[in-house]
């Protein structure tokens, strides 16, 4: 089912969606309350209560964006549905999966900034792109301000398309900074007595399938990169071009979430690697030598996504 290019597969995501959140629910396997919303953390405290139904739906957009961001690059001869369940499973092994908060904002922020840069080209005046790319990246920096380190590598992904002038620099900075002008700017507007805290972090205690859930992703990893690699040479030049932006924020989110992973035992920054990793894994169900297994893991994966609510409750 997963392997072809049915519509009923965006269809079958909603109950799908319903089952794993009814899932967590009986089961208690997320259910930490704490409110993160990055800098926003105090705009959001007022309206806290129900905010978490929110999730499910942005989960969804987020899955179909990145399945229409993937059509519309041409990859493929056809198009598929597979990128939408990719992102959508894979997200249910983290907590960001069931809450709503910063990190799922920051996904959303972060796949529209993808966009973006998959609209790049190397011969226009991609001033206007270039804007885009960082002020996205930038209001994804208030939800979840370690990104605010990754800024040389967001300009280096834009660096794999096209020449970076000074001018393209000074102006993508100026983007970047925009985000946080608004932010200061609305606290003060609205009286907040404080101002925004940029860093707030807390340690959180691991849940049992953390282990687990690294290995998942080491295993989608592989399969997705190897098998693009496998097909480099019959590649067109933007598809490369492309695929080096994804392997330069696959490192940079990698980073990051070793970081958190060992500094405050949070995992959920591994989410992150879900949005270059759900690009690249349809090419391992196209190609000849591991499209069967991948297949079969993938359907194993969801069978596993359901049982983890029973077996590390």
């Amino acid at each position: 089912m997963f392997s072809g290019n049915r519509t009923i597969v965006l269809l079958l995501l909603p109950i799908f969606l319903f089952l794993y959140h009814f899932l967590n629910y009986a089961n208690e396997f997320y259910a930490n309350t704490a409110l993160n919303f990055g800098a926003w953390n105090d705009f959001f405290h007022a309206s806290s209560n129900g905010l978490n139904s929110f999730s499910a739906p942005l989960i969804l957009m987020n899955g179909i964006v990145l399945n229409r961001l993937f059509n519309r690059s041409n990859f493929f001869d056809r198009i598929t549905y597979l990128i939408a369940p990719f992102y959508l499973v894979l997200m249910t092994f983290f907590e960001v999966g069931f809450t709503f908060s910063g990190m799922l904002v920051a996904h959303t922020l972060l796949i529209f900034m993808l966009q973006q840069l998959f609209e790049l080209n190397q011969n226009d005046d991609a001033k206007s792109t270039i804007f885009n790319v960082m002020f996205l990246a930038g209001a994804a920096a208030t939800f979840l301000p370690s990104l605010i380190f990754a800024t040389p590598l967001f300009l280096i992904t834009i660096r794999c398309v096209r020449p970076l002038s000074f001018r393209d620099v000074l102006v993508g900075l100026i983007a970047e900074a925009l985000p946080f002008v608004y932010l200061y700017a609305s606290f003060y507007i609205l009286g907040y007595p404080d101002l925004p805290t940029i860093f707030r972090y807390t340690e959180n205690v691991l849940n049992g399938d953390w282990l687990v859930v690294l290995g998942v992703l080491t295993v989608a990893s592989i399969m997705g990169f190897v098998t693009f690699l496998s097909q480099w040479q019959k590649s067109a030049i933007r598809s490369k071009r492309q695929f080096q932006m994804l392997l330069v924020l696959f490192f940079t989110f990698l980073i990051l979430a070793f970081i958190h992973l060992l500094s405050f035992q949070q995992i959920d920054f591994f989410s992150l690697l879900l949005l270059p990793i759900s690009i690249l894994l349809p090419f391992a169900f196209r190609s000849e030598s591991m499209g069967m297994a991948a297949s079969g893991a993938f359907y194993m994966l969801i069978v596993f996504s359901v049982m983890k609510f029973f077996i590390f409750a």
